[in-house]
């Protein structure tokens, strides 16, 4: 039975080494690249010529982008569920009709009219703007022109 075993095993060997791995050709047809040749084809060489010790230091490379790139993964994970949370949070609250209180938002006095919170010194202004109905967009370090006649 040992014998079997040996001479099974020899063949195996024999057949293994009999088939012999080669490299394909690849071929560059224009932009394209291919197995089968074509008109006007460059054959490309593709063997790997990096030293061992170059091809190691590339796979830690590897091996270390992966593991950021998955902590990256969880992290995000992480904050894209607490967000979720928060957005049902709010949502839950919108559906109840919560108020949110906000310093941005004018508020309506007893007898109906609005009174805005933001106001140059603290004073509520007793001018009011009339708006154009043309939107004019400006940068907040952007000040009014004032009128001529307005500074004389």
């Amino acid at each position: 039975m040992k014998l079997n075993t040996q001479v099974a095993i020899f063949y195996v060997a024999l057949c293994a080494l009999s088939t012999g791995t080669t490299a394909q050709n690849v071929y560059k047809c224009g932009n394209a690249y291919s197995q089968k040749p074509c008109a006007d084809g460059v054959v490309v060489d593709v063997q790997d010529s990096r030293s061992a010790a170059q091809k190691a230091e590339s796979d830690a490379l590897i091996k270390r982008d992966s593991a950021a790139a998955n902590a990256m993964e969880k992290t995000r994970l992480k904050e894209e569920a607490q967000q979720r949370a928060d957005n049902a949070k709010l949502a839950a609250a919108a559906a109840k009709k919560v108020p949110v209180k906000s310093m941005d938002k004018p508020s309506k006095r007893p007898g109906g009219t609005v009174s805005s919170h933001k106001t140059s010194a603290g004073k509520k202004s007793a001018k009011k703007k009339k708006e154009s109905e043309q939107f004019a967009a400006r940068s907040a370090a952007e000040k009014p022109k004032q009128a001529a006649s307005a500074t004389k």
